[in-house]
This record gives structure tokens, C-alpha cells and sequence, in this order.
């Protein structure tokens, strides 16, 4: 099976929960190529949270179909399973993810409920972590918990910022090495990757 590291990561990077919990002073972990990556620890994690940002020529509706539409998704979290699970309207719906680990690592998968809120010039993408909502499927790790968002805002200038913020309990057994990269060039691939497809 291929692998790509960023993409792997950046399917276990993508289940989000709405609430952002308060922790230490943001540090920039990586800034280059428009993309800004900043980590800290916060209570109740044993890894860093990170928070990415990127600016994007695009539109806010185009930039929401891409998260959206998991064709669109695949196209910058490649080498991963994306896929709707259930679509229950526009704006809620339930997505499956699975990336393939570097050996011996085991695969990871997710399944998480996105809820899109459009308010004014932004929106707001809240995702809950559903770790049962389908069996588990042997030899692969189903994540168990996460939490974060995504904020698209319009700059009003034919431009959005995008913003990632997560932390993700990985489960199972993953080496520190392996995490710690995953914290910075995950989200930095994804969105570098996002703003490729976009302004495409």
C-alpha cells in the first residue's frame, strides 16, 4: 500500500469536537509557504494541540463544497479512505476517514459528525467524534477521542483565511517521534494541499 505521511495524518487530524479547551502560550512550531503552524499543551492531553492557519484565493461557499464533498476532500488528503457515511442535510453530515500507518504502526480510522454554521463574512465547521457510531474493523485503530474546528473567514478582498485547530487522542500504542511530527507537518501538508486545490 502507498503511504503518505501528511496525508495519514491529516485523516487523523480532521475529527474535531466544538469546544476549545484554554492551555499554554501558542508557539510557532512552523511558518513557511503561508502556512502558519503554532502547538501548546493543554490539560487533560498528553499531546499538543495545534492551531493552523493559511490564507486562501477562493470563496467562502467553494471553500466549505470542498469540505464538504468528499471527492473534493480526497483530492488533498490523498492516499487516505474518505467517504459520507450518512448525509443528513447540507449542512450535517457523518464522514469516515482511514489512513495507512507506516509499518508497524497500525492503521487509524475515524468517524466524525461535521455541522457547518454560516454566520455573516465566516464559518464555523464543528465536528464530534463518533468511535462507535460502526464496529471497529480488525487491525485497525479507531481514534477515540478529539476536539477542535474549522473557521473559514472572508478577508473581503477575493480571500479567505482558513483556521484548523485540534487535538487528537490517537489510541493504541504510537511512538513519540512519530506524533510529534505528525502535530506540525500534518496540518502543514493539508493545508498547503487545500490551498493548491482551491486556487487551482
Amino acid at each position: 500500500m502507498s503511504f503518505s505521511m501528511g496525508s495519514f495524518w491529516s485523516v487523523l487530524f480532521l475529527v474535531f469536537c466544538a469546544t476549545v479547551v484554554e492551555g499554554q502560550t501558542w508557539k510557532v512550531a512552523k511558518d513557511k509557504q503561508g502556512v502558519k503552524i503554532e502547538t501548546r499543551f493543554i490539560e487533560g492531553w498528553s499531546v499538543k494541540e495545534y492551531r493552523a492557519t493559511v490564507t486562501i484565493q477562493t470563496s467562502l461557499a467553494k471553500a466549505v463544497e470542498a469540505y464538504r464533498d468528499p471527492k473534493q476532500r480526497q483530492q488533498y488528503m490523498s492516499n487516505a479512505e474518505v467517504s459520507n457515511l450518512e448525509d443528513l442535510s447540507r449542512n450535517h453530515f457523518v464522514s469516515y476517514y482511514r489512513g495507512n500507518a507506516p509499518w508497524p504502526v497500525a492503521d487509524r480510522d475515524n468517524i466524525t459528525r461535521s455541522k457547518i454554521y454560516w454566520s455573516g463574512q465566516q464559518v464555523k465547521i464543528t465536528m464530534e467524534c463518533l468511535p462507535d457510531y460502526i464496529p471497529a474493523k480488525a487491525g485497525v485503530v479507531r481514534i477515540p477521542r478529539s476536539k477542535g474546528y474549522w473557521l473559514f473567514k472572508d478577508l473581503g478582498n477575493g480571500s479567505i483565511k482558513v483556521t484548523q485547530q485540534s487535538v487528537t487522542d490517537l489510541g493504541g500504542n504510537v511512538p513519540d517521534w512519530l506524533v510529534n511530527s505528525a502535530i506540525v507537518d500534518a496540518p502543514f501538508d493539508m493545508l498547503k494541499a487545500m490551498k493548491k486545490v482551491l486556487e487551482e
